[in-house]
């Protein structure tokens, strides 16, 4: 995959960018997401609100601000790892994005202090809540189209997508702290390969 080249003005926007993400998380974390401003964050980052809304249309955007890299490397990731065509393996569909999800989300996901403040503002702010699950709806719907062109049947595609979905939302519901989820979300796919299998004795 082709990256553009890294030049002085490239860093400093990705420098702007992460000091406004921290910024805004410990406002979070010390105030609440309800009482927190766009301009006390400006101000925490040191930057004017102009910069802010350079880079995020609102303060819930700052909350979700990877999400677009790491969807994009996740297709990516199917694209070149898919065994094709896919077809109608909705196991084979449903793993690959297991797989790419390993594979990306130690580079872009949320730090553990960080995903520690989501959480507890997921927990308690329904309109955040509701704009967490449109993003994941939008990624699914990104994972789809992905599978889809990796060879996957569209009704299989959409299914697998969203099944990786639930599966994660579980893991986010289940996992005691941020360090938790890569093993809750372990035993929703666990779970998954028990669908049709008779109940044990």
């Amino acid at each position: 995959m082709h990256h553009p080249p890294d030049t002085l003005h490239a860093r400093k926007r990705r420098k702007a960018r992460a000091m406004i993400v921290s910024a805004a998380f410990q406002l979070f974390a010390e105030h609440g997401f309800d009482n927190v401003t766009v301009a006390a964050i400006a101000e925490r980052a040191e930057v004017g609100r102009t910069t802010f809304f350079r880079y995020f249309g609102d303060k819930q955007q700052v909350l979700f601000a990877d999400d677009g890299a790491e969807a994009d490397r996740m297709c990516a990731y199917v694209l070149e790892k898919a065994p094709r065509p896919l077809g109608e393996d909705l196991g084979a569909a449903v793993e690959l994005l297991r797989e790419a999800d390993a594979a990306v989300r130690p580079h872009t996901a949320l730090s553990p202090a960080h995903s520690a403040v989501l959480a507890r503002l997921l927990r308690e702010s329904g309109e955040l809540r509701s704009r967490y699950l449109l993003t994941r709806q939008q990624r699914a719907h990104r994972f789809a189209g992905a599978l889809v062109e990796a060879g996957a049947v569209e009704n299989v595609a959409v299914l697998a997508a969203h099944t990786a979905m639930a599966c994660e939302l579980t893991a986010m519901r289940l996992a005691e702290n941020p360090e938790a989820f890569p093993a809750r979300l372990d035993e929703a796919h666990v779970l998954l390969h028990t669908i049709g299998r008779p109940a044990a004795p």
